[in-house]
């Protein structure tokens, strides 16, 4: 599958932060061996004490995330602002922290624009603004690397929780889903069947089950929206805590 949850050394920002003078964000992301599967490891790696999100080492005394607005290379309209509650509110699925929505209007008050890249060089001074603001322990960094709203839609991730006071970064996730590929589109549409409370009724399609089923699976093909649930549920599925063990 296209898509793939990766816990790894960002080696571009590293050296970016190694020739900076000023305090940056440290490419050093906690890796965790429960991996999801969309997930692929990248190396082998020694056991680590995980928290209770497996996925990640929380900051001690861990209470609060703030998430940044979705940052994209192309004119952000307003579907695309629209993702940022539709990301965070999949987030919230996972995530047991109290999560703080940063505005775009806030990002833009604090450092002129309304979104920051997560492989930009992250200044102190705009995390510990962060911090002050929002008393935020961490912070979610989101980037659109690809977003086609129309059919067949695709849509790339970038993804980073950075630690406000170490500035190192706690995990990271990197990739596209692109419902072109068959399994990626198989994928989708049982996301839809269980995940989506809505139906798009079409009369071309029998009456009954398969017609509403069918419904749904065809609107999230469509809908750049409803495709963005699909693909945010997706990226923080390596947050979510481990089921519990079977006695």
């Amino acid at each position: 599958m296209t898509f793939r949850i990766l816990c790894l050394l960002a080696a571009f920002s590293l050296v970016a932060c190694t020739q900076s003078t000023s305090r940056s964000v440290n490419d050093k992301p906690n890796r965790s061996s429960r991996i999801q599967q969309i997930s692929q490891p990248t190396m082998s790696l020694p056991p680590q004490d995980l928290s209770a999100n497996s996925g990640i080492r929380w900051p001690a005394g861990m209470r609060r995330l703030a998430v940044l607005p979705i940052y994209s290379t192309r004119p952000i309209d307003q579907t695309q602002r629209d993702m940022d509650g539709i990301f965070r509110a999949e987030l919230s699925k996972v995530v047991k922290y109290e999560i703080v929505q940063v505005s775009r209007t806030d990002m833009a008050s604090l450092i002129n624009r309304e979104a920051v890249s997560s492989s930009e060089i992250i200044p102190s001074s705009v995390m510990a603004m962060l911090r002050q603001k929002y008393g935020a322990d961490a912070v979610l960094f989101t980037d659109f690397t690809l977003f086609r709203p129309y059919r067949p839609i695709a849509i790339g991730v970038r993804s980073k929780i950075v630690d406000v006071k170490t500035m190192d970064i706690l995990w990271m996730a990197d990739g596209i889903l692109d419902s072109a590929e068959p399994d990626v589109s198989n994928l989708a549409t049982s996301f839809s069947e269980s995940g989506l409370q809505m139906r798009y009724i079409s009369d071309k399609i029998p009456k009954g089950k398969q017609r509403e089923q069918g419904s749904g699976n065809q609107i999230i093909l469509q809908s750049p929206r409803l495709y963005a649930g699909f693909v945010a549920h997706e990226a923080f599925s390596s947050l979510a805590p481990p089921a519990p063990q079977q006695q």
